[in-house]
């Protein structure tokens, strides 16, 4: 009686510990995301710009919408996978293309 005991509480332990790594680990994507550098940034003005705010940085789908004086200061990335390999969101990649510009002095993304 005793060895099936010991099996039956090693085995609930074994479960207990998958279902509560499994749960952190999906309820930590998006905090995984967000401290995850997984974009770039290279200027390729002459200028160096001072870095703007992220959450002013417009995105501009093709030729939609795009300012006139607009002008091109660098190039911006982002991966669509994080470090473990779950892929981030539309709207985790465009937070990321923000950030990145930003970091450059840029005020949209085409």
């Amino acid at each position: 009686m005793q060895f099936n005991m010991e099996n039956h509480v090693k085995l609930k332990l074994i479960a207990s510990c998958a279902i509560i790594s499994s749960t952190l680990l999906l309820a930590g994507c998006a905090d995984m995301q967000a401290a995850i550098d997984n974009g770039s940034a290279v200027s390729t003005s002459d200028v160096q710009l001072e870095p703007t705010n992220p959450n002013k940085v417009k995105i501009y789908y093709g030729n939609q919408n795009i300012p006139k004086h607009a002008k091109i200061i660098g190039q911006v990335s982002a991966d669509h996978h994080n470090v473990i390999a779950v892929p981030c969101s539309q709207t985790c990649i465009a937070k990321e293309l923000k950030k990145q510009a930003a970091s450059i002095g840029g005020t949209g993304v085409i």
